[in-house]
């Protein structure tokens, strides 16, 4: 009678679990998650992203960068995203307690088969710049690029139930990059340049320098985080410059691209150094252009901007590089001479605090000195009420064109190339 009883039970809880396993009562719900964490979209296009398992609707959300995205076509587990400038974004998906985020980057227009739609690219034709430009400081026969001995070459909440064609999306202003004067013939403009953020942050009363980083992204060897240090210390001060970076090391390592992807982000000026930190100026012409051109892909790549400010390695010309490179040439007013060994943190201080009124400082982002010194500097600066930008922000206060046959010092002194 024992025996049949067992027998009984252990059948009944077998019949039990097999009937629980074939009805998924066992079975944990999947969690939701995002069907891509990291998309690319160009300017005027859209990408669709979805939730996945998502059991309730899902609240999206521009988390950063609403000058450069918009959410469309908001439906209960997905929305598409639209580029509206070249930048950084990131998007939140909220959905059952859990907060889900996409990083998008946004690149420029891709142009047609005949050249067409490359936004606000400016002419080619050069042609000579407004007369009463003063003649060029001298410029220093030293290499300040010159790598060590031994050193190798080298960015509103959206309710889920609201109309994709909903005013606020459709009429936002135009991104300040673009300016209603147009281009003259020769002049150079920096797609990323923001006019609103001068009105909202600049006194055209007060005193403004330019400061500049060179032979960035990351060091000679790989990637040191100088160059990172340079930008929190800039974002903390509310100042801007720019970083003239060298295409290999753009192309070294994710982390070193990643410092180019931050600046824009930042609103920095990102501008070319070269592809290495070679002499350009004892080349022929096919190197030179290469060298250049590959900068620029990789710049453009990232940003989805079309042309940069140029600044020659070891800051040295030749009349072939002239004839070549169809960029301005951005020399210095103010050295901090952060290349030379004998100078330190101090000295590097000391050294731009000379710096005066529409001066262009240069320095480099690859020296552990530098970074340790550019916080002390931007002290000095709001104390003494001078405001710090990036070059092409210092032009545009001034209201001095950049033409692209010129080499220049600063704002009031310029030659031809």
């Amino acid at each position: 009678m024992m025996k049949k009883q067992c027998k009984f039970l252990l059948s009944f809880v077998l019949a039990l679990s097999m009937a629980l396993s074939c009805t998924g009562g066992v079975q944990a719900a999947k969690k939701p998650k995002l069907s891509a964490r990291k998309v690319t979209v160009r300017v005027g296009k859209t990408k669709t992203v979805k939730v996945k398992n998502a059991a309730k609707k899902v609240k999206w959300s521009i988390q950063s960068g609403k000058k450069n995205v918009t959410l469309k076509n908001v439906k209960k587990a997905s929305a598409g995203i639209k580029g509206k400038k070249a930048g950084k974004a990131k998007i939140q998906a909220a959905v059952s307690g859990k907060k889900l985020v996409c990083t998008v980057t946004v690149t420029g227009k891709k142009k047609d088969q005949t050249g067409n739609e490359q936004p606000t690219a400016a002419p080619s034709i050069n042609t000579e710049a407004p007369a009463g430009t003063a003649a060029p400081a001298a410029v220093p026969s030293a290499s300040p690029d010159q790598q060590p001995a031994g050193t190798p070459d080298q960015q509103p909440t959206v309710s889920p139930d609201e109309q994709p064609t909903a005013a606020p999306e459709e009429t936002e202003t135009t991104a300040p990059t673009q300016t209603p004067e147009p281009l003259e013939p020769g002049e150079f403009r920096y797609d990323g340049l923001d006019m609103e953020w001068i009105e909202n942050n600049i006194d055209p009363d007060k005193p403004v320098v330019a400061m500049s980083f060179d032979d960035g992204p990351g060091g000679y060897g790989g990637f040191v985080d100088y160059g990172m240090q340079i930008q929190e210390a800039l974002k903390e001060a509310g100042a801007h410059a720019t970083f003239f970076y060298i295409g290999a090391h753009i192309a070294n390592s994710s982390e070193q691209r990643a410092e180019v992807e931050s600046a824009v982000e930042n609103g920095f000026e990102i501008a070319n150094h070269s592809y290495d930190s070679s002499g350009l100026n004892e080349a022929d012409a096919d190197t030179i252009r290469k060298k250049i051109d590959d900068t620029n892909e990789l710049l453009s790549d990232i940003s989805g901007y079309s042309e940069f400010l140029f600044r020659a390695p070891n800051v040295a010309y030749s009349q072939t590089m002239s004839e070549v490179i169809d960029m301005p040439f951005i020399d210095v007013s103010c050295w901090s001479n952060d290349y030379q060994e004998t100078v330190d943190k101090d000295a590097i201080v000391a050294n731009v605090k000379k710096a005066k009124d529409g001066d262009i400082i240069n320095m480099h982002s690859v020296h552990e000195k530098t970074a340790q010194a550019v916080p002390e500097i931007l002290a000095y600066f709001k104390e003494e009420g001078i405001q710090v930008v990036s070059v092409s922000e210092l032009f545009a206060i001034k209201g001095v064109k950049i033409m692209k046959d010129k080499v220049y010092n600063s704002p009031t002194q310029s030659r031809d190339k």
